[in-house]
């Protein structure tokens, strides 16, 4: 069955449809490289979970998004895949399209507080995270509370002192950093940056 989805103005076509995994090619300029132990994990969350995540495919079977995964349904005996199909990009659009579904994600962090509660909760129901890509040490420093920072407060005085930097290496380098940081200051009034030689010796 083939579920299509109406492209906004300039947008691909993008179609749902299942495909026979030997038809499916990996695109040979991937530049994304999975190691055994990770397709070794999706293997285990796709009989976990089952396969929720659609393979990103060229209309002609290559692979957009999802190599490891693809991978990962071939060492398991699966005929057909659950595919999404993008038409109509150019070629610069496929790649560029390829390079989004594996950078974009990498830009997100997690919440400490609330990954600590989650997977706190998870292993006490017994799941085993060790299987969907955590480690033994990422899990330990996960799930060991932080010392807590201990915060004084201290009384201070007008500070009238003249705060020194001081720049080693070669001259000609020191002469440079000097330059730039003049120019780094400019903005900050009452604040000079001066040249000159003391004795070290």
């Amino acid at each position: 069955m083939v579920k299509q989805t109406k492209p906004a103005a300039g947008a691909p076509a993008i179609t749902d449809e299942v495909r026979k995994v030997a038809e499916l090619t990996a695109d040979p300029r991937n530049a994304r490289r999975h190691s055994e132990a990770q397709i070794s994990q999706i293997v285990q969350a796709i009989e976990r979970f089952g396969f929720v995540e659609k393979l990103a495919i060229r209309p002609d079977g290559q692979i957009i998004g999802g190599h490891a995964r693809l991978e990962a349904l071939k060492r398991m005996g699966r005929e057909t895949a659950e595919c999404r199909v993008i038409a109509g990009l150019s070629e610069a659009g496929y790649k560029a399209l390829g390079l989004a579904l594996n950078r974009i994600p990498e830009n997100s962090s997690w919440d400490d507080d609330i990954l600590r509660e989650i997977v706190i909760e998870v292993q006490d129901e017994g799941e085993d995270l060790l299987s969907i890509g955590f480690g033994p040490a990422e899990l330990k420093k996960i799930t060991t509370e932080p010392d807590e920072l201990e915060v004084t407060e201290i009384e201070t005085g007008p500070v009238d002192d003249e705060f020194w930097i001081s720049i080693r290496g070669p001259l000609a380098q020191q002469a440079n950093a000097l330059k730039a940081l003049e120019q780094a200051m400019k903005p900050f009034a009452g604040v000079t940056v001066e040249q000159g030689t003391i004795s070290v010796g």
